[in-house]
């Protein structure tokens, strides 16, 4: 995780494992070693001669790489791959959760504008020990949370709904029209107008995050 972050070496599995470690990372035991090693990736990713005006652009980079990769491997795993899986509840899940998590790196990242490397590292390793959910609130305010909090509990209740999901399991490629998968899917574009208003309402337009997630 350490050693390989880019080039050849580092592959999608090793993206996967070194970002959600960061994202979504908990202890089973051991706390302190844990919090240990991601604070050790963390000062890997933010260089000691960054200026304090830079955002932490080489994680913001490899957080965009994770969501754009396996973004990329549902197409594989649901149509190409030599078994495939579900593709509604792995679209939905995309939808939703990994983009929440994805939102959340972003926003966490956004966090450490005009702070020095320390500071940087602190502010990340600090938002990155609490859930995703708290982490935004943290960081965007409960209220501005409300609509993605709703959108986001109705597609847990479809998820824990096995009837639902068993549904969503047996769906076939060409049933895209199919009513349960399409009222969530529909709630995923509100989900996701939402994310983008909520990113451009924390911060402001001169804010260099807007910046780093196009170019």
């Amino acid at each position: 995780m350490l050693q390989n972050i880019g080039g050849d070496d580092d592959s999608n599995k090793n993206i996967t494992r070194r970002v959600l470690l960061l994202l979504e990372g908990e202890w089973l035991f051991n706390a302190r070693a844990f919090r240990k090693f991601r604070r050790i990736i963390l000062e890997r990713y933010i260089s000691t001669a960054i200026p304090k005006k830079n955002l932490a652009r080489f994680l913001l980079n490899d957080i965009i790489r994770y969501y754009r990769t396996i973004a990329v491997d549902y197409e594989f795993k649901t149509l190409v791959g030599p078994t495939t899986k579900p593709w509604a509840t792995r679209l939905l899940k995309l939808v939703f959760s990994r983009k929440l998590l994805y939102a959340s790196g972003l926003f966490s990242v956004a966090m450490t504008h005009e702070k020095n490397r320390e500071q940087k590292v602190q502010v990340l390793d600090e938002l990155f020990s609490l859930p995703v959910m708290e982490r935004m609130a943290c960081i965007c305010g409960h209220g501005p949370m409300k609509q993605i909090a709703e959108s986001y509990n109705l597609f847990l209740e479809a998820m824990e709904n096995r009837e639902t999901r068993i549904h969503l399991e047996n769906l076939q490629a060409n049933e895209r029209s199919d009513p349960c998968y399409r009222e969530l899917k529909d709630e995923g574009h509100r989900f996701n107008r939402e994310l983008v208003r909520l990113l451009q309402h924390t911060f402001k337009e001169c804010h260099p995050i807007h910046q780093a997630v196009l170019f």
